[in-house]
């Protein structure tokens, strides 16, 4: 390993993901990597699906030189399916470093009514035609899934890196912590 983290924080939109990305670039001191912030900085669309999917293609090439460089980096991609996230994810096996998946998440009518609530140019289009649309395309990470990452952090887990350090090294009771994984560091899967 590297010492370089790839956190891959993902959901539907209006689940949290830019908050729990700032919060982690901020205690971890990594780069972050969300299209949405250049979309709307380059004035296109959020909902304009070919742009978007072509700059994430981008931005993970770049998000591997960074990682190369052992410095750590927050992918901030809604990344709906298990496929899209086992691609973000092999970009850190690739380059030695380890993996956090953060999934976030609330009933649908509560992210609906954030992203009517944060407004925007494109609020509706995404509480209609994205949420009430299509979420039910939207798939959750099943246990074999979340064994894959080297940490795991629900939704209704809290996050800190002062926490997280301690958690890592020893757990809680000075033994491996096998919450947040389902296993102990290098050993096997409890949902396996």
């Amino acid at each position: 390993m590297n010492g370089a983290t790839l956190y891959l924080v993902f959901g539907l939109p209006g689940a949290g993901k830019t908050t729990r990305a700032r919060q982690i670039v901020e205690g971890a001191k990594a780069v972050h990597l969300s299209p949405d912030d250049w979309i709307v900085g380059l004035g296109i669309s959020l909902v304009d699906y070919e742009f978007r999917f072509k700059l994430q293609d981008c931005m993970l090439v770049h998000g591997g030189s960074i990682l190369r460089a052992g410095a750590s980096v927050v992918v901030e991609f809604g990344s709906w399916s298990r496929a899209e996230r086992e691609s973000i994810r092999q970009v850190a096996v690739r380059e030695g470093a380890t993996t956090e998946l953060h999934f976030l998440d609330a009933p649908l009518d509560e992210l609906v009514r954030r992203v009517r609530a944060r407004g925007g140019p494109d609020a509706e289009a995404l509480a209609t035609d994205v949420l009430l649309g299509s979420a039910d395309q939207f798939e959750r990470p099943s246990p074999d899934e979340i064994a894959l990452f080297d940490r795991y952090v629900a939704p209704d887990d809290p996050w800190h890196p002062a926490i997280d350090l301690l958690r890592d090294r020893r757990g809680a009771t000075g033994t491996p912590d096998v919450r947040s994984t389902g296993r102990a560091p290098g050993g096997p899967s409890r949902q396996g």
